[in-house]
């Protein structure tokens, strides 16, 4: 990801997205028409996606999978309100991240991740050492190459992931949106319900948080 300019990353993401709507919209139509089965294939497209994503965000996989029912449940319920203003899957996370933050925001314990229990699936867009890597390029966009041994590398995106995970809500939405997911600044300010600025501000924040977090373990 690093290797790609921040214009060059939207557009890769922005023809990917118009390539699936056409699908997506077929079954959403047949799912507000009470079609189970088409609302079921968009489960199916996207659970494995959006429990990973869920997961970087409260760390604990029970939890995360419980969120992430309840968000395709909440989504069913909510079928007649999707105008097709966005993507399938950016209308269902936008439910699954604001009840993820509600449930941190709830409980405001340091979160513990772990590379050892992985997502489940393998259809998700990063696996979890993909995704710390990924966030290791956003916050230390000046250093020299990490190590090549496999024990050292796993030792990074370990405190990587733990930085991660003692960010405050907010930041730590941002990171994974953008950072992980892939999302654009437009789709991040929808789903956050922010203006494009104000979203701007908060993802230069919370990398400048991770970057604290990391400090340490950087200067070494």
């Amino acid at each position: 990801m690093s290797s790609l300019s921040e214009a060059q990353f939207d557009a890769g993401l922005k023809a990917r997205n118009v390539a699936a709507c056409g699908q997506e919209a077929i079954l959403l139509r047949q799912a507000q028409g009470g079609d189970r089965t088409a609302y079921g294939q968009i489960v199916l497209a996207y659970q494995d996606r959006l429990y990973n994503a869920v997961l970087r965000l409260v760390g604990d996989p029970d939890e995360a999978g419980e969120i992430t029912q309840e968000a395709f449940t909440r989504g069913l319920m909510k079928i007649d309100s999707f105008r097709g203003d966005a993507s399938a899957y950016t209308w269902l996370f936008r439910i699954a991240m604001n009840l993820a933050i509600t449930e941190l925001r709830k409980n405001q314990r340091r979160r513990v991740f772990s590379l050892d229990r992985p997502a489940a699936g393998s259809s998700g867009r990063y696996d979890g050492e993909d995704q710390a890597a990924s966030l290791v390029d956003r916050v230390a966009q000046n250093r020299s190459a990490g190590p090549s041994d496999v024990i050292e590398r796993r030792e990074r995106d370990q405190q990587v992931l733990a930085a991660l995970g003692r960010l405050d809500p907010d930041y730590r939405a941002a990171i994974v949106m953008r950072d992980i997911e892939g999302f654009d600044y437009q789709q991040m300010a929808e789903v956050l319900d922010l203006p494009l600025g104000t979203l701007k501000s908060r993802l230069f924040r919370a990398r400048l948080a991770l970057r604290d977090e990391l400090k340490e373990y950087m200067q070494e």
